[in-house]
C-alpha cells in the first residue's frame, strides 16, 4: 500500500471511482482526496489536514460534533478489541458549499495508511427522517384520540355500571344521556375528520386550510364542555374584532384549542371566565386563550414547551398536568404554527397560538 500510494497511477485509479475517498496516514493526517470527494463534498486535502480540523469543518454544531466524536471513538475502541481494522458510522456532514448530506463513513486500516470512503445515503436518510416524522405524527394523533375518547367513554361506563343505584328520575337520566350523546357525537366527528385528513398511502395528516370564523368556531366548546362550564359558572368572553376569521386547518386548530380550553376550564376558579382574543400582525396571527386560574411557574411552562419528542409524552408528562398541552404544541409545530405560554403563579395563564397568514 505504501508503495502504491506514492505512484501517480494509484491516484489516477482512485480518481476513477465514483465514491468519495480520502487517504490518510496512521495519524489520520489527510494525504489525498479523489475527484469524487472534491465534487460531492468539496474540501481539498489542505482544507481538512487532520481529523480535528475535519470534525470542526463538517460538524459546526458543537453538541453534534461532540456526539459524533464520542461515537466514533467508541466504535474505534470496539473494533480494536475485536481485532478488526474496519469501522463505520452514519453521520451528517456539512459540505464545502454549506449544504448538508448524510454519509455512511467507512474507515479501513492498511498497514500505516487509512482509506476512508463516503457512501452517499442522503436520499435514504431523508426518507427515513420523513418516515420517522410520519410515525411521530401518528403517535401524537393516536394519543390525542385516546385522550379525547377516554373521558366520555369513562362517563358512559360509569352510568351503565351504576345507573340502578343512582335513583335518578327519567328527566335526570334523559339529561345525562343527552349530554353523553353530545360528547360521543363530538368524538365521532374528531375520528371522522381524522380519517378524512389522513393520507391512505403515507399515514400522514393532509392539511386543509380554510377561513375559520373564530366566534362560531368556539361555540361548539360551549356544548362540549357545557356541564363543566355550568358547574363552575364559567363562560367565554370574546375580545375580538367583529366577524374576525383565521385562515388555517380547522381540524388542527380544533385539536389544539380543545386541549387548551380543557386545561383552562380545569384550572379556572368558579365564576371565572375564559378570554379569547385574536391579533393579526402582518405575516402571522396570534390567537390567545387566557384564564384567571392559579397560573404556572416558569419551570412548569418550560417543562411543557421543551418536552420534545412523542416518545417522551408518557414518560415525562403526567396525565393530570401537561399531556394535552404537549400534544397541542407538537401537532401545531408540525403544521407551521407555534405555541407560547405566558403565565405567573396567581395571575392566570395565556396560551398564545401563532399561525402564519398564508
Amino acid at each position: 500500500m505504501e508503495q502504491l500510494i506514492e505512484t501517480n497511477e494509484f491516484y489516477e485509479t482512485i480518481d476513477l471511482i465514483t465514491t468519495p475517498i480520502l487517504l490518510a496516514n496512521n495519524e489520520t493526517v489527510c494525504q489525498y482526496v479523489n475527484k469524487a470527494f472534491l465534487s460531492q463534498i468539496g474540501y481539498n486535502a489542505e482544507d481538512i489536514l487532520d481529523q480535528e480540523i475535519w470534525f470542526d469543518k463538517v460538524h459546526p454544531d458543537e453538541d453534534y460534533r461532540r456526539e459524533v466524536k464520542a461515537n466514533w471513538k467508541k466504535r474505534l475502541e470496539e473494533a480494536r478489541n475485536r481485532g478488526e481494522t474496519h469501522v463505520h458510522m452514519i453521520t451528517k456532514v456539512r459540505c464545502a458549499d454549506g449544504s448538508y448530506k448524510w454519509f455512511d463513513i467507512h474507515e479501513s486500516i492498511h498497514g500505516n495508511n487509512k482509506v476512508i470512503n463516503f457512501l452517499d445515503i442522503n436520499s435514504l436518510q431523508e426518507n427515513n427522517e420523513e418516515l420517522k416524522d410520519v410515525l411521530k405524527q401518528k403517535d401524537i394523533l393516536l394519543s390525542i384520540i385516546a385522550h379525547d375518547v377516554r373521558s366520555p367513554l369513562g362517563n358512559l361506563k360509569h352510568i351503565v355500571n351504576n345507573y340502578k343505584n343512582m335513583d335518578l328520575s327519567d328527566q335526570e337520566m334523559e339529561k345525562i344521556f343527552f349530554s353523553m350523546g353530545t360528547q360521543i357525537d363530538y368524538v365521532f366527528n374528531i375520528i371522522n375528520s381524522l380519517l378524512v385528513r389522513t393520507s391512505a398511502d403515507r399515514g400522514s395528516l393532509i392539511e386543509m386550510r380554510e377561513s375559520i370564523h373564530i366566534e362560531d368556531f368556539f361555540f361548539k366548546y360551549r356544548e362540549y364542555y357545557k356541564e363543566r362550564m355550568e358547574k363552575q359558572n364559567i363562560d367565554f368572553v370574546f375580545e375580538l374584532p367583529e366577524d374576525v376569521s383565521l385562515y388555517f386547518d380547522s381540524f388542527i386548530l380544533d385539536v389544539v384549542c380543545r386541549n387548551l380550553i380543557d386545561n383552562a376550564i380545569k384550572y379556572s376558579p368558579e365564576n371565572g371566565n375564559i378570554y379569547i382574543s385574536l391579533d393579526k400582525k402582518g405575516d402571522y396571527s396570534e390567537l390567545v386563550i387566557r384564564d384567571i386560574g392559579p397560573g404556572m411557574t416558569e419551570a412548569q411552562c418550560e417543562r411543557i414547551l421543551n418536552n420534545k419528542g412523542s416518545h417522551r409524552l408518557k414518560n415525562q408528562i403526567t396525565d393530570s398536568f401537561g399531556l394535552g398541552l404537549v400534544m397541542a404544541k407538537e401537532i401545531l409545530e408540525n403544521h407551521h404554527g407555534k405555541l407560547a405560554i405566558k403565565s405567573e403563579p396567581g395571575k392566570g395563564t395565556s396560551f398564545v397560538v401563532s399561525i402564519l397568514n398564508k
